[in-house]
């Protein structure tokens, strides 16, 4: 019988402290900032934020932030180009 390793757990980075003077060794921490719930905690703060003023284009426009589209992913990505290398090669998906 064989069991699972989670290797996310045996990864072990080392991290600065103090000014970079100490460091410590721990395990590594899931990146969570591109989540539902980092998504859903952004959309509450900006209701809680009401109808703000914003600046925009370099400070000489002013937006409320109700006016302001929600981005939207297609539903199928067939057919549209991805950038590669520096921005000068294309790849159509």
């Amino acid at each position: 019988m064989m069991t699972g390793i989670n290797f996310i757990d045996t990864i072990v980075v080392r991290h600065s402290l103090e000014r970079g003077t100490t460091s410590e060794d721990r395990p590594v921490m899931p990146a969570e900032f591109m989540g539902k719930e980092t998504r859903k905690t952004n959309d509450d703060r900006l209701k809680l934020a009401g109808n703000l003023m914003i600046m925009s284009a370099k400070g000489t426009k002013k937006i409320r932030l109700s006016d302001l589209e929600t981005p939207t992913l297609p539903a199928d990505f067939k057919g549209h180009y991805v950038t590669t290398g520096r921005g000068t090669g294309r790849v159509r998906l």
